[in-house]
């Protein structure tokens, strides 16, 4: 009779994004990273491929270095085989070709030293695939590496067909790809122990087969619910019990060590995809998180920028990390420390080349199809959009970019948030997850990005209430038009014409950067101030984060950064946010009516729908038609 059987390939991906908590990586290690360790000690004859990142590693080897030495342990004994990649786990596509090949060996170089071999797959960032990669990729030393059933079957490959390994190219330069599998990605550890092995029967036939799955290793134990059913009621040592009793028919391989005793099929040529729910998320394409989200763009293009002035500093590389460009169910793009921690390695990456006079250009460095000038200097980087209401669309002050709010835009599962409220009562649905009540309620939107001497006209009678709910009443498009520029030296000049209730109306805004410090002044007139509206200059202040939400003191009074601040008259103002060792101090004339909001984001994660602090908002309202500002930037 024929012998039937079944290669089973497991790969956990390990992964802490640059600028986590602390805290944070010290839970997954308890939940996650030991326990699957020494279930891999208990069962000897079970083998897997272990994926663990830059960042991450640098915590395992500063805070556990114990648990370097078990893995090395089980490497040396054939039953493990860690995995390389990006060291930060950049998606490589969207960085240069010299930063792709330094990500690589430096995670391939760190592997090899601290485990003892020097690996031969690689995990690729969020399975995001294109073209081009397997050249970088070959040339990085790397033989394989691990991509989703979308990627075969958009070329029409069926899903029977993927217990094989895959040769593809670019350019001559070869690699081994090997398909994990859908069904057990959602499988494992999902589903009872018997159905499992079932569908790993169904797999199972003549010849050889290899079923892969591969996967986030955090879901053994991370994820909510996870803990429970993988360790308390001991789901991964019943799965490895049943895959041990399964020897017949069923064994565990390195998948490395697979594809060097089999043949690959090919070649073949994949799209660039990613797995189903990345491309669900993105729109169809990963790039399209960059078009979605502006925030992330202004991240990527700076990027960009600071990568090709000089040699890639560890600094540019952290700076590479995939989790703040992109959101799906876990948060991203919006959150903030992972925001700042790109922005806080881009400005310590420029630090070696920062220069020691100030210098403007005029480019279009984020590639929106308009022209940004920027002025650059030893203390401060200020980029103003013309475009843009000719507001400030980053300001780089010490360490921080205080203009890194993000825009309350409406994501698709918002929908299920309010579909999720029952009618009249506010009360949620039971399989709803939600952090806390009332959300529904604050699904306020903003019909720009939020940005820096945003200078706009509204009614007298406007209230704080609409301008945090985003339904302010605007008189004309000031804050959103293009304005012409004049610029001298460190002095830009912007210029706009529109009418507003009948009449001709210019605001004319300038902008005076230091040269040497960290402040920014901006004059702005309004000719003729349309009666019965205020001139509003608004300014958005990434001066937020965590617990510590901070203070504004104005008139010899202090108020707490949470809640809403609406003070009568003021002359000058200051932000504190000792969190993040920041002070902005705001001067105003002529003295003027204050406005201060938190900014809030309502997102959905792997804990449920929650409130995220973004940033605040800054309002000043003049009663004449013109104003002078002055926000410097200290550290305290």
């Amino acid at each position: 009779m024929p012998i039937v059987r079944l290669h089973l390939a497991l790969a956990l991906h390990n992964h802490q994004p640059v600028g986590n908590f602390g805290w944070v990586l010290e839970r997954n290690f308890e939940e996650s990273y030991l326990p699957m360790l020494e279930a891999l000690e208990r069962h000897p004859r079970i083998k897997a491929a272990l994926h663990y990142s830059g960042f991450l590693l640098d915590h395992l080897r500063e805070h556990h270095p114990q648990f370097i030495k078990r893995v090395r342990g089980l490497v040396e004994r054939g039953q493990v085989e860690v995995l390389g990649g990006g060291y930060f786990e950049p998606i490589l596509p969207i960085i240069s070709d010299r930063d792709k090949l330094v990500q690589l060996k430096l995670l391939r170089d760190a592997v090899t030293r601290d485990f003892g071999r020097r690996p031969s797959g690689l995990w690729l960032a969020e399975r995001v695939w294109e073209p081009g990669l397997p050249r970088p990729l070959a040339e990085a030393g790397y033989g394989y590496t691990i991509l989703d059933n979308e990627h075969f079957e958009a070329i029409g490959i069926r899903a029977e067909a993927l217990l094989q390994p895959f040769l593809t190219e670019e350019q001559g330069h070869a690699i081994v790809v090997l398909p994990t599998l859908k069904v057990l990605r959602y499988a494992i550890p999902w589903q009872p122990v018997e159905q499992v092995m079932e569908i790993l029967r169904g797999l199972a036939g003549e010849g050889e087969r290899l079923a892969l799955m591969g996967d986030d290793g955090e879901k053994f134990g991370s994820w909510p619910t996870t803990r429970e059913a993988c360790w308390d009621r001991g789901w991964v040592d019943e799965f490895f019990n049943a895959i041990e009793a399964s020897a017949g028919w069923l064994d565990t391989v390195l998948p490395g060590a697979y594809v060097e005793t089999h043949r690959p099929h090919g070649p073949v040529y994949l799209p660039a995809t990613s797995y189903p729910e990345m491309i669900k998320w993105s729109g169809g394409f990963w790039r399209n998180f960059l078009a979605r989200y502006r925030e992330a763009n202004a991240m990527h293009k700076k990027m960009l920028r600071v990568s090709r002035s000089g040699r890639p500093s560890r600094h540019l590389l952290q700076a590479q990390a995939n989790d703040a460009y992109w959101h799906g169910v876990f948060g991203g793009v919006y959150l903030p420390h992972l925001r700042r921690a790109v922005w806080q390695n881009l400005r310590a990456a420029e630090g070696a080349g920062r220069r020691l006079v100030a210098r403007v250009s005029e480019e279009d460095y984020d590639l929106d199809g308009h022209r940004e000038v920027l002025f650059e200097g030893p203390e401060q980087n200020v980029y103003v959009a013309p475009a843009a209401g000719g507001a400030i669309v980053e300001w780089d002050a010490g360490r921080l970019n205080l203009v890194d709010v993000v825009q309350r835009r409406p994501e698709a599962y918002h929908e299920e948030l309010r579909a999720g409220s029952a009618q009249g009562g506010g009360i949620l649905k039971a399989n709803l997850l939600v952090r806390e009540p009332g959300l529904h309620e604050r699904l306020w939107y903003d019909r720009r990005r939020r940005l820096l001497f945003q200078c706009y006209l509204v009614p007298a009678e406007a209230r704080l209430e609409a301008a945090q709910r985003g339904q302010l009443e605007e008189l004309g498009s000031f804050g959103t038009g293009g304005f012409l520029t004049r610029l001298r030296s460190r002095r830009l000049k912007l210029d706009r014409t529109e009418t507003v209730g009948g009449q001709s109306v210019t605001m004319t805004k300038e902008l005076t950067v230091d040269g040497q410090g960290r402040s920014i002044t901006l004059s702005v007139r309004v000719d003729p101030l349309p009666p019965g509206s205020l001139l509003a200059v608004e300014s958005n202040l990434a001066i937020t984060a965590g617990p510590a939400k901070g203070s504004l003191t104005a008139n010899r009074r202090t108020h707490c950064l949470d809640g809403e601040v609406e003070i009568a008259e003021a002359a000058s103002l200051v932000l504190l946010q000792p969190e993040l060792a920041t002070r902005c101090t705001v001067r105003i004339s002529p003295p003027a009516r204050i406005w201060y909001y938190p900014v809030e984001t309502i997102n959905n994660s792997e804990h449920g729908y929650e409130r995220i602090l973004q940033g605040g908002c800054l309002v000043t309202l003049h009663a004449v038609g013109q104003a002078r500002l002055t926000i410097r930037q200290s550290d305290v």
